[in-house]
């Protein structure tokens, strides 16, 4: 579902130290691939030194900063762009005493942590702010194994293509991704993620779009798909 979010009308986080963060795009509020927010900084104000478990990449929206990266610091003027991969110590500093500072952050995962170097104390991005979940985005990820005959793999991929709308329009479906063996181009896996198991095996399977899923498909497959459900444990990098 489209969104517009308003930082201005939006609860915010105090961080210390004259950092306070807006979320606003966040796993409960329907982001499946990545997180993004606004944080304010006083003048002369630092957040800790810390690390993500997965990518991150900042835009100075107002003010002038400092960043250090694992050691090296450098200024930054509004709209300097950085990115930082996963497990690098870093953090920003408001380089002015007088004027305030803004970044706006992205992080390439719903399932972005924070671990401070100092105290090593450590979180889930979306679960540090007002509204976020208190644990794992929690999607049920439909993994299929689908082998297909010779000769179709190109109809067989044009078929996913052509079903992927029915998947999108239903209800609790959040991601959907087809990817290609390297070692044997006839097996393909489909994954989806949902927000329940019951979206899938009892509300997506007893629909038609799932009988139109497999009127596309059945043709061109060596047999029914073997489907598993998976959950998420762990993002290290």
């Amino acid at each position: 579902m489209s969104s517009i979010f308003r930082p201005d009308e939006l609860p915010a986080k105090d961080r210390g130290a004259g950092a306070r963060t807006v979320p606003l795009v966040t796993s409960a509020r329907g982001a499946t691939t990545f997180l993004n927010g606004i944080t304010s900084f006083e003048p002369g104000a630092v957040i800790g030194h810390h690390t993500h478990n997965v990518a991150e990449s900042v835009i100075v929206v107002q003010g002038d900063a400092v960043v250090d990266i694992d050691g090296v610091r450098t200024p930054l003027r509004t709209f300097d762009t950085t990115f930082v991969p996963a497990n690098v110590p870093h953090h920003f500093e408001n380089a002015s005493g007088t004027a305030p500072m803004k970044i706006f952050w992205t992080y390439a995962s719903v399932e972005a942590t924070r671990t401070l170097v100092e105290s090593g104390e450590h979180s889930r991005i979306d679960a540090e702010h007002p509204g976020g979940p208190a644990g794992p985005a929690g999607l049920v990820h439909e993994s299929a194994l689908i082998t297909v005959l010779p000769g179709h793999e190109e109809r067989f991929e044009a078929a996913v293509a052509e079903a992927a709308p029915l998947f999108q329009r239903a209800k609790g479906a959040r991601t959907f991704v087809l990817e290609r063996s390297h070692e044997n181009p006839r097996q393909y896996r489909l994954v989806v993620g949902w927000e329940s198991i019951d979206d899938h095996t009892s509300g997506f399977r007893g629909s038609p779009a799932f009988r139109r899923w497999r009127e596309l498909i059945g043709d061109t497959i060596a047999g029914l798909p073997e489907v598993t459900h998976f959950r998420h444990v762990l993002t290290a990098f």
